[in-house]
């Protein structure tokens, strides 16, 4: 039998792109509150016209998948450059109403830029929304749109196609890879504070630590610079720090 005799696929890829926010405290006497943030596109065209779902299409000829991904991605949301990491494909039967589709999933890590969604895309709008563990589900925006797990699934009647069980995946593989590949400095600009790295890894694992222990943790992961950060609290400017040289 030829493999011309079996049925093929269309083939396309969805980004799931996580950024993390800081907002300036009122209080000058505090520390900068910090987010963690998902990138989310509202649908243009039917299918789910008008819902919510991760920036993504179809892959193209002569085009691999990461390329599609960083196009599609380009298109939808103006995010140019970011971090891509292979998610996991998925293939569930009737996945997609329009047909026989496999997305193959990317993580994409970026510092949180302003969206810009193309004339060309099919996407309406792209917007940042707060995305925060609560309990075994996750919570997006204020409350708005949430993820439901169920033991080894996860879905949400908000959001389109199966992008809640993607989002939940991509959000349990951000907790392992943090905790246990350091990804969080893909997160962080080239210079930080202690403060501004603890926040988003306590955001993402959900464990709080007092900040002499996760300094001792941190301490071989990280370099002291030079400089300080003047733009903070009212109290006595922070030390800035980078990652360390042998992490990278």
């Amino acid at each position: 039998m030829s493999y011309k005799d079996y049925e093929r696929p269309s083939v396309a890829t969805d980004i799931i792109t996580f950024g993390i926010d800081s907002e300036r405290a009122e209080n000058k006497r505090e520390l900068d509150n910090k987010q963690l943030k998902i990138l989310l596109v509202k649908r243009g065209e039917a299918p789910f016209k008008g819902c919510y779902s991760l920036p993504g299409g179809f892959l193209r000829p002569e085009e691999t998948i990461e390329e599609a991904a960083m196009r599609e991605l380009a298109e939808e949301t103006g995010v140019k450059s970011a971090k891509l990491i292979p998610l996991k494909p998925y293939s569930k039967i009737g996945r997609d109403p329009r047909g026989w589709i496999v997305s193959c999933a990317f993580m994409a890590l970026i510092r949180t830029i302003e969206p810009i969604t193309s004339v060309n895309s099919d996407a309406e709008s792209s917007d940042w929304f707060t995305i925060t563990m609560d309990g075994d589900d996750i919570s997006i925006g204020e409350g708005e749109i949430v993820i439901k797990s169920h033991e080894d699934t996860a879905e949400s009647s908000q959001l389109a196609f199966d992008h809640g069980q993607i989002i939940f995946d991509a959000f349990m593989k951000l907790k392992d890879e943090v905790v246990n590949h350091d990804i969080i400095f893909d997160l962080l600009p080239e210079y930080f504070t202690i403060a501004d790295l603890q926040k988003p890894y306590e955001l993402i694992t959900g464990k709080r630590e007092a900040a002499a222990n996760f300094r001792r943790k941190m301490t071989k992961k990280i370099e002291e610079t030079e400089m300080y950060d003047n733009g903070g609290a009212m109290h006595r400017p922070s030390k800035l720090y980078k990652r360390s040289s042998e992490q990278k």
